[in-house]
């Protein structure tokens, strides 16, 4: 008869665990917390488990960027512009690539690194360089796992009036860093902003685990009657 549980045992772990857990919330970086321009931002958001580095970004370049099928090669940290005028100091703030040898700050891509994997991450390009140009925008998220490799890609393409903004999102179960890179334009100097992404992890509720606790042992004891 002690088998008769065992099937009912398995469905009320299921039932408790499928109930009880609870999706990771999306938190969202917009980086005003940050006052005046060229501040280092690259380990400013560790708390939250994010490193921002600059990654190179060779243009004029036309459609999907052709990114590595490893990580790439980290030049230097990231730093904030204030969007509008190099001379503000009010937000709202923008990251954009440290100066590394050859580029000027924001020529460069964004490496976003994560202290655990992510379900999606999704962002604002903003390019800053083409103001009053009309440029064409086309902005490039490359994902990679853990281990360094290159696990997808999705490519974005906008033209908008005034400051050129792209809204781009990539969604991979298991993404530890995701590139950010740039083609499609003459001009340069991209920032990024309202930086969003999703751990993919669930954790059960304390309730749920709770009464799973109590249903386990309401077996146990019905199974030693029995």
């Amino acid at each position: 008869m002690a088998s008769t549980y065992l099937p009912v045992l398995h469905i009320l772990s299921v039932l408790f665990f499928v109930a009880g857990s609870t999706t990771a919330a999306a938190v969202t970086i917009n980086f005003d917390d940050v006052v005046g321009s060229n501040m280092d931002i690259t380990n400013r958001y560790v708390g939250l488990g994010v490193t921002l580095n600059a990654i190179d970004n060779p243009f004029p370049l036309a459609g999907p960027f052709p990114a590595p099928a490893t990580l790439p090669t980290i030049r230097a940290g990231a730093t904030t512009w204030t969007e509008g005028f190099a001379s503000a100091t009010s937000a709202p703030q923008v990251a954009v690539a440290a100066p590394f040898p050859g580029n000027d700050a924001g020529d460069g891509g964004i490496l976003i690194s994560f202290a655990f994997d992510v379900s999606s991450v999704s962002l604002v390009g903003n390019d800053l360089g083409g103001f009053g140009f009309g440029d064409d925008e086309s902005v490039t998220l490359t994902a990679y796992d853990a281990s360094g490799n290159q696990i997808g890609q999705t490519f974005s393409h906008d033209l908008l009036a005034g400051f050129d903004r792209v809204f781009a999102s990539i969604a991979f179960s298991n993404m530890r860093y995701v590139a950010f890179n740039y083609t499609d334009t003459d001009f340069g100097f991209f920032a990024i902003d309202d930086l969003t992404f999703v751990p993919a992890t669930t954790a059960p509720e304390p309730g749920s685990l709770a009464l799973l606790g109590v249903a386990l042992a309401g077996l146990g004891f019905a199974r030693r009657k029995r």
